[in-house]
């Protein structure tokens, strides 16, 4: 999907649903972010935001409020936002600082590290 500030893209590995945005994410396109994550199907989404170049309020609470419904869900949502970029410093501020890794091995290690401790279902 493409909006004129923001691109996103999606991604699989070893069933973790991968999220990639790129550009600006506010008021405009944050509706988009809310539709990707709503149309994932894997227990853990990664949203990758190292690409991204600004997040406005309407963006954070989009990132909020998606990782609450796929908390009630029993699912997660980790975030990638590597030191130093626009969503690293906008992550800080506001507090959102949960499941937040530098980079996309980072957190995809984070997620397989995750589910060798759980007890098989």
């Amino acid at each position: 999907m493409t909006d004129r500030a923001m691109t996103i893209s999606l991604g699989e590995n070893d069933g973790v649903e991968i999220i990639r945005l790129e550009g600006d994410v506010d008021l405009t396109n944050a509706d988009l972010v809310r539709e990707a994550v709503d149309a994932t199907t894997a227990d853990t989404i990664v949203l990758d935001l190292s690409a991204v170049t600004f997040l406005d309020s309407i963006a954070i609470s989009t990132l909020d409020s998606g990782h609450r419904r796929l908390a009630s869900d029993a699912r997660s949502l980790v975030v990638v936002s590597p030191p130093e970029t626009p969503s690293a410093w906008t992550l800080r501020v506001t507090g959102l600082s949960g499941d937040v890794c530098e980079s996309l091995d980072e957190a995809l290690l984070a997620v397989a590290a995750r589910y060798a401790r759980q007890p098989a279902r």
